[in-house]
């Protein structure tokens, strides 16, 4: 059978790679029916050599080749060679070719397997949209269960990272012990913060009034190719967005209420902003909303430096002492 796993997300592909090896049963034969190859500097015939001898005490054999499709253009004999050869792969041969790159969706070799019905895995990362339900299945994998808000904030903590959410998820099931869900309080104690945490974002550290972490974060987006009119638009919808929360909750609508109307997955959001709105009054955040529209203006007539105005910007929205 032929397995073709690629994309950036290796731990995903280290889980499949494992599985596929479990498979072959007893370690001790598996170990003499398993064959690892760097596919770099590989030509067909160095697989060929592995994938057509036959399992020892064993059913199948593993050949798995890393790194070799990549490299091979599109047009040379050698890349025609290998969709020929794996038409005629061993049936007792499982080939597995990983790449740690997602491969173009025109990639000849893409195609031949799809024609073959091979298992063909893309690892992408883990997208937004993903990530939660991801979380979720993860800990329920081990044979844990996590509270929404819990979810929320690990996914803001971490980021899709796997390997590190994996680490994660698995000392807060440790800490737990099965006894009950994890918890918000659980998370917050065990997960550090790290520079992809929302909480870090330039707007956030505006928002909480540390100065010194705006700047470094406006520095670091800088260095990073963002344009200094989207920190701005990022700076404004910051300030609208605590201008809603804030008028929500003086309308006395709880935490949840105003994450149902934002459409937010828990009340975690809420209470964030809420706590960052907590640093200014409703005129100091209307007065901010001016301030940016003036900005906006002067930059676009050419009456102050994009760079300089984020620099000002940043300095009079962090002075303490003007809530």
């Amino acid at each position: 059978m032929l397995y073709l796993l690629h994309g950036p997300n290796d731990f995903a592909r280290h889980e499949k790679i494992a599985e596929i090896r479990a498979a072959l049963g007893d370690p001790m034969v598996a170990d003499l029916n398993i064959t690892s190859l760097d596919g770099r500097d590989l030509k067909l015939g160095g697989i060929r050599n592995y994938a057509d001898a036959m399992p020892f005490m064993a059913d199948k054999r593993v050949v798995i080749v890393q790194g070799y499709l990549s490299p091979l253009k599109s047009d040379t004999d050698e890349l025609k060679q290998v969709i020929d050869y794996l038409k005629h792969l061993p049936a007792s041969t499982d080939l597995v070719l990983v790449e740690t790159e997602t491969l173009p969706k025109n990639h000849p070799v893409l195609k031949a397997a799809s024609d073959l019905e091979a298992t063909i895995i893309n690892y992408g990362a883990i997208d937004r949209d993903s990530l939660r339900p991801w979380i979720t299945q993860r800990v329920k994998a081990l044979n844990a269960a996590i509270e929404p808000d819990a979810v929320e904030l690990l996914a803001r903590l971490v980021g899709s990272e796997p390997r590190t959410l994996i680490s994660e998820i698995e000392k807060l099931t440790l800490y737990v012990g099965g006894e009950r869900p994890i918890r918000l309080e659980d998370v917050e104690l065990l997960v550090p913060y790290t520079e992809e945490a929302e909480n870090f974002g330039l707007t956030n550290a505006i928002g909480q009034r540390n100065a010194r972490r705006a700047y470094d974060q406006l520095r670091k987006q800088l260095d990073e190719g963002k344009h200094p009119m989207s920190l701005l638009a990022s700076i404004a919808a910051q300030v609208r967005g605590l201008l809603e929360v804030k008028d929500m909750a003086e309308r006395r609508l709880s935490p949840q209420e105003i994450a149902k109307a934002k459409g937010w997955r828990s009340d975690y959001a809420a209470k964030m902003r809420l706590k960052e709105a907590a640093n200014f009054s409703m005129a100091r955040l209307e007065e901010i909303l001016e301030m940016l529209l003036e900005m906006d203006l002067a930059i676009k007539t050419g009456r102050i430096d994009s760079m300089l105005a984020l620099d000002m910007l940043v300095a009079r929205l962090c002075k303490p002492g003007q809530g």
